[in-house]
Order: C-alpha cells, then sequence, then structure tokens
C-alpha cells in the first residue's frame, strides 16, 4: 500500500492496518513501514551499485522507539550509501551511543559508586528505547514522545529525570563533537515539579522524638537522632567511620553528594556525640550491622514508623532558620553549594568554631521538644 506518511498514520498503523501489510512512502525510495502482530518497524529494501544487482533489506527500527523523521533520515543515508556501492546494513555512526556516552559520561566524573548505578538504571530501564541510538540520531519527535510516553506510563516526575539524564549527555557528547542542538531542550516541555513542605512543623515535633525514640534497635535509633540534628543525608550517617571523628568532636564526611571533591568537615552537636558514644565497639562503623558492608544499609520504614531522611533534613533546615543560623552558616552545615563570587570567598576552615556554635544551637532548639508531651504543644 503506497501512501503519504506522517507521523500520525504511522502512530494508528497498528489499529488500522491488518498485520502482515507495509505501508510504503512516497518520498524515500524503498522506503516502508512493516506491521506485524505485536509492533510495527521502518524498514529499508534498496539495491547496492557494486556491479553484483545485490539487494538488501535494512531494518531501521520500530515505530514505537523511532520517529518518521528519523528513519527517513537514516533511509535516505542508507540510500546514498549504497548508490556508492556501499553495504548500508554496515554503516556505523561515528558519534557514541546514548549508553556509551552514559558510560564515558560516569567513567569521567568523581561520582559515588550509587550515582552510578542511578545513571546506568536511568539508561537501561527509562531511556532503554533509545539506549543503543547514536547521539547525533536524536531527534525532536523522538525525545518528546519518550517524555510523554514515561509520562504515562510512569510518572511526570520519572519522565523529568531521564529526559535530564538524557539531556545531560547529549551535552557532554558535544564538548567534543559537532552535534545538532540539543532535540531535549528544544522539544521537551518539563513537567513542573511540585514542590512538597517535607519538614515536620514545631507542633509535631514531639511526635517526630517519639517515633525515633520508640525505635527498639539502638544503632537505628541512634542514626535516626543524629539524621535529625545534624542534617546530614542517609548515604552519609551510613557510611561513617569512628576514624572519620576527630578529638574535638568534628566529622569528615567523604563521600557527600556530589562526590569525593565535596568531601566536608561537620562540627557534630555534644547531644549526637553522646548518642553515638553508647555505640562504640570493635567495628570500625559508627552505625553498624550485620550486612554485607557491616553497615546500616537502609532507612526502610516499618510498623507506621513515618518520618523519612529527608524530612528529618527539610526539619534541620527549617529550624536552621527558626533559630536565626547565617545562611552561609546554615549552607557550610548542610553542604550547600553557593552561588555567586562572594561565598566563594568563604573559606571552611575558618567557619568551623562558628558552625560549631550554630550547630549547638539548633540542636538545643530540636531537643526542646524531646521531652515534650505530644498532647500538650
Amino acid at each position: 500500500m503506497v501512501t503519504k506518511l506522517s507521523q500520525a498514520v504511522v502512530d494508528r498503523c497498528m489499529e488500522e492496518v491488518g498485520a502482515g501489510k507495509q505501508l510504503y512512502d512516497t518520498q524515500v525510495k524503498g522506503f516502508r513501514v512493516v506491521v506485524g502482530k505485536r509492533s510495527a518497524s521502518y524498514k529499508l529494501v534498496t539495491g547496492i551499485n557494486d556491479g553484483t544487482g545485490r539487494v538488501v533489506s535494512v531494518m531501521i527500527g520500530r515505530t514505537d522507539e523511532v520517529s518518521l523523521k528519523t528513519a527517513r533520515q537514516l533511509a535516505t543515508e542508507a540510500n546514498v550509501a549504497a548508490r556508492r556501492g556501499e553495504d548500508p546494513r554496515r554503516l556505523k555512526s561515528t558519534a557514541p551511543t546514548v549508553r556509551e556516552a552514559m558510560e564515558r559520561h560516569v567513567a569521567t566524573k568523581s561520582l559515588r559508586p550509587t550515582t552510578v548505578d542511578w545513571y546506568r538504571h536511568q539508561t537501561e530501564v527509562h531511556l532503554k528505547k533509545v539506549a543503543d541510538m547514536p547521539m547525533d540520531k536524536l531527534d525532536r519527535e523522538t525525545c518528546r514522545s519518550l517524555h510523554e510516553r514515561l509520562t504515562k506510563d510512569v510518572s511526570p516526575t520519572t519522565a523529568n529525570g531521564a529526559l535530564r539524564v538524557l539531556k545531560a549527555l547529549y551535552n557532554d557528547v558535544a564538548r567534543t563533537m559537532d552535534l545538532p542542538p540539543n532535540p531535549v531542550s528544544l522539544a521537551v516541555r518539563m513537567h513542573k515539579d511540585k514542590e512538597r513542605d517535607w519538614a515536620v512543623e514545631p507542633k509535631d515535633m514531639a511526635e517526630a522524638w517519639k517515633a525515633i525514640d520508640g525505635i527498639e534497635n539502638p544503632v537505628m535509633r541512634a542514626a535516626w537522632a543524629t539524621m535529625m540534628l545534624t542534617g546530614l543525608r542517609a548515604n552519609d550517617v551510613r557510611n561513617l567511620r569512628w576514624d572519620d571523628i576527630d578529638e574535638n568532636g568534628v566529622a569528615f564526611i567523604r563521600e557527600p553528594k556530589g562526590g569525593e571533591s565535596r568531601a566536608f568537615r561537620l562540627p557534630l552537636p555534644r547531644a549526637v556525640l553522646d548518642e553515638i558514644e553508647a555505640l562504640r565497639s570493635w567495628s570500625p562503623w559508627v552505625f553498624p550491622a550485620k550486612s554485607r558492608s557491616g553497615h546500616i544499609e537502609s532507612f526502610k520504614r516499618k510498623g507506621g514508623f513515618w518520618l523519612s531522611p529527608h524530612m528529618c533534613r527539610h526539619t534541620y533546615r527549617s529550624f536552621c532558620a527558626m533559630t536565626g543560623v547565617p545562611l552561609e552558616v546554615c549552607m557550610a552545615l548542610m553542604n550547600h553549594k553557593g552561588q555567586g563570587v562572594t561565598f566563594r570567598y568563604v573559606t571552611r576552615a575558618a567557619l568551623e568554631e562558628t558552625m560549631r556554635v550554630q550547630a549547638e544551637r539548633v540542636a538545643e532548639a530540636m531537643l526542646a521538644y524531646r521531652e515534650m508531651d505530644s498532647a500538650l504543644v
């Protein structure tokens, strides 16, 4: 069936055309859509100008993975190669595939193993449809349809995250190769992220402490108290070693979010030092566990426990504001990267004593709710 192919026609072909039928394009010679029982694919049949009279079939890709525009472009390039006497089935792009770009990206960055795993998960799961596509073959329609499909099948947040990874990988390749403008930037309208108020309100703080103090496992209980009183991320607490805490009670966080280059020193409040001192044992880990790593590996909530590590961090940030901690000190305590030229002149070492004073101040304000009756707050 010869027809003027359009993206709309291709999208509807599974519903409107029977299995085993082919839709021949009027624009590109030999290009067609082959409709099967479960999927439809783009295909090119062309002769090779090498004197042998050979006719070859080139499978370009599935219609739900490659846009019509991209498929036509690939078919045209294959026809040109065939006229030169080359076998279009053996043509390869010089640009790396999405998967190859991801591997190069993580290999040249100082990333934590968990972050590397996250990049690989995004590529192998959410970007699977384009993982083997060369970067220079990505187009706007492919990126837009991928974002829409992930939004529908998974969630808007997942769709945004996956396409942001694709955008970053494309920009990374574009630093060393001449590529068209980033198709994600041009075609994808990201969903507006809904800001969520994670912080525990003062009226609920007594209940929060009641939940933490109700944890039977003393190691897990101390870990949750540490997250609440320091704002440290879960990964930083899990990986804390006794060797990382000096005689002045300052913890060295070796691999925070952002990698080793973002390592920082954090004065621990006296209440935290007292809490963890009771755990000191033969283990090199501050929060040991019977696990493969030897330390706590998960903060999964059980039995109606309603807090999360992220809530603890947001709560700490709120108490910093409530107690009047200067912004630059708060950012240092939470290891947030400062914006602007002025912040670059701030030396963390010079702030350490100030950080200690403010950390104690915030901890005291939070601990004031620990002995309160939640019904009276």
